[in-house]
């Protein structure tokens, strides 16, 4: 990481004296610092972890977004934008399952205004659909191939909990298998 510092310094403050001249010019410099392993050393605890989880928010954030900004027919039928409540209730559900190791989801349109948020990994995957006046549905298949999770979230079906420890999994054979994902988002 580079960091930078900023700070005041006198101009030709020696060439001024050798002249005679008795004011000099103050100029306002940004240095570039030179040791940023110094300064990673110097961070406070779990600073890396929100870096991380902010990264997944940031790139779900920006997908929301462009989905409230949808053109009318951007399907070829009747396809709208997605209206922010559905859009602020997916992110605040990414607030809450995400954490600094968590992959970034495909996140798609659907029908009449629905978002889905989904994770792949071979045949093991994760779905969540926000759907319009209905709680959010999860499906959850393992590497297995077997169904484990699979209902609406909250309302006392499927805990966050659960869900964050499903995509927990999953992310972490991903970072495993494909250190490089990030990638396949840029």
């Amino acid at each position: 990481m580079t960091t930078y510092s900023i700070g005041r310094q006198e101009y030709f403050a020696s060439v001024g004296k050798r002249a005679g001249i008795r004011e000099t010019a103050e100029l306002w410099l940004i240095r570039r610092n030179r040791s940023a392993a110094n300064f990673s050393e110097q961070r406070l605890a779990g600073e890396r972890e929100v870096e991380g989880k902010l990264e997944v928010q940031n790139y779900v954030s920006g997908k929301l977004r462009e989905l409230t900004t949808l053109p009318l027919g951007w399907d070829g039928a009747s396809g709208g934008p997605v209206a922010q409540e559905i859009a602020d209730q997916a992110y605040r559900a990414i607030e809450r399952i995400a954490d600094s190791r968590t992959i970034y989801p495909f996140v798609t349109p659907g029908e009449e205004g629905s978002i889905l948020f989904e994770w792949r990994a071979g045949v093991e995957r994760l779905e969540i659909e926000f759907i319009p006046d209905e709680a959010p549905y999860v499906c959850y298949v393992d590497s297995d191939g077997l169904m484990r999770i699979q209902g609406a979230l909250g309302a006392g079906e499927i805990g966050y909990g659960e869900l964050r420890r499903a995509l927990a999994i999953l992310s972490s054979r991903i970072w495993s298998v494909n250190p490089g994902w990030k990638s396949l988002f840029s």
